[in-house]
Formats: C-alpha cells, structure tokens, sequence
C-alpha cells in the first residue's frame, strides 16, 4: 500500500529514479500490475456519442487539426518538458536526504539539521555514481515519455475531436475553421496547446510550493482528526482464530504467512 501511495504520487519514473537497484527489486510485478490498473481507471470511461455528435466529429476533426497539430506534443516535449525534466533528475531528485536515507536508514528527522555540502559529501562517500546514474536514467525516462506521448497524439486528437463535437453545433465548428483559416487565427491554434507548457506559465507553478507548506500542517492535522474519528484498521493478530483462518483463505495464504508479514501499525504506513 504505501509503495504504491507514492508511486501514484511521484510517479514510477521519480520513485525508480530515487531509489537505489537494491531497493527497486521490493516493487513487486503485483504491485506494478496493481499500480497499472490504478491509473487505467482513474479517469473513467467516455459515455458513446449520439447520431448527431457523431455526425458532427469531421468537421470537429478538422477544427482539432488546427488546434492540435500532428507532432505538437513532440515539440511539447523538447521545447519544455525536456528541459524541466533534466532539471529535475539532473539535481538528484529529491536531494542526497532521501538517498542517504535510504543506503543508511537514517529518518529525514536525523539528516534534517545537517548542512547540506556534508550530505552530499556522505552520499559522494556511500554512491559516488549517484549523480551520473540519476542523470543516465533521467535521460531514458525523458525518452520513454516522448515516445509514449507520441504514440498516443493520433488516439488523443481523436478524443479532441469527439469532444469538441460534443461541445459545439455544427454551425459553430464551421465558424471555428473559418477563424482559424486567418493568419492570427492559424497562429492562435498552432500555440494554443504549447502555450500552456510555456516556462512563463510552468514557473508560476513554483510559486505555489510556499502556499502548499504552510498548508501543510493544518492538514496533517486535519487527517489526525479523521483518523481519530473513523478508528484504525484492525491487525491480523487481533482477529479471532475464526476470522484468522477466513482471513488467510480468502487471501489464500497461510496464518503464519499472515502473521510474518504482520506491518506495525493496521494500515502499514510505519
């Protein structure tokens, strides 16, 4: 549960980054599969469209072909997104704190107050290649997702086109091509998308981290309460010897199995 928690949070190609090759191997293929399944249903599925939208996806297409260009998202991706990316992995995600964390099991709390040239000193001392191997794999991560982005461009620019043909009448994605067919027009839907990705527009996102952290607290607090209220789960040790044995054959596993694998606290996250 809490690998996949963060996974879902940071996303594979951060948490594999972070983590050195001993520690990747706990990430099971279950947990992957899990994880997988996870993120193929958190936006639902489309309702159909109806005779009259459908009728209306050609002409939305050809408003799509303007806004969405083949190969925006290839330029998406080199223009922006691989310059942030490699400003990420190139400063070793998440800072040697995390990493000497991990190779020394070390708490944060315990590497919190020392200065930061002498973490990555001691991480220089543990993984001299920590640096250079971040920066190999961000380097193939940026290259898996510019692959993947433009392999899916042709199924994303479909669902553009249904949506828009959802959205307006026919009358007025024939005025939207009309538009678009004039210079200021054709400029405004080659950018429109791209615009969105732009360093002006990305940066203010730093802006939002200092909000978030004094936030922070108050929300802590505030899953503290609700955990308060709802109660904790219940640990396979506190079960009846009935419910034990009803636990471990619906999981088909062992009791001792089960009582091995018993986490500190009910939900694991310790």
């Amino acid at each position: 549960m809490k690998k996949t928690l963060l996974a879902a949070v940071a996303g594979l190609s951060i948490a594999f980054t972070a983590t050195p090759a001993a520690a990747q191997d706990d990430v099971t293929a279950a947990e992957l599969e899990a994880l997988s399944g996870m993120f193929g249903d958190m936006f639902g599925s489309a309702e159909p469209l109806t005779e009259e939208q459908t009728a209306r996806v050609p002409a939305a297409m050809l408003v799509v072909a303007k806004l969405f260009p083949e190969g925006t998202y290839a330029k998406m991706m080199d223009e922006t997104m691989r310059p942030m990316f490699e400003g990420m992995f190139g400063g070793m995600m998440g800072g040697p704190g995390i990493a000497l964390g991990q190779l020394t099991g070390l708490s944060p709390s315990q590497l919190a107050n020392v200065e930061q040239d002498k973490l990555v000193e001691a991480l220089q001392l543990l993984d001299p290649q920590a640096e250079e191997r971040n920066r190999a794999v961000g380097e193939m991560t940026i290259n898996i997702i510019s692959d993947v982005v433009v392999e899916i461009e042709p199924a994303y620019r479909a669902g553009l086109a249904r949506a828009y043909a959802i959205r307006f009448t026919e009358e007025e994605l024939t005025e939207l091509s009309t538009y678009f067919a004039t210079p200021v027009g054709s400029k405004y839907a080659a950018e429109s998308f791209l615009v969105f990705a732009d360093p002006q527009v990305m940066s203010t996102m730093n802006e939002m981290m200092p909000t978030v952290m004094e936030k922070l607290p108050d929300m802590m607090g505030s899953i503290s309460e609700i955990a308060e209220q709802y109660g904790e789960g219940r640990k396979f040790s506190t079960l009846s010897a009935d419910e034990q044995a009803q636990l471990a054959s619906l999981l088909g596993v062992t009791r001792d199995e089960l009582a091995a694998s018993e986490p500190a606290t009910a939900d694991g996250f310790e």
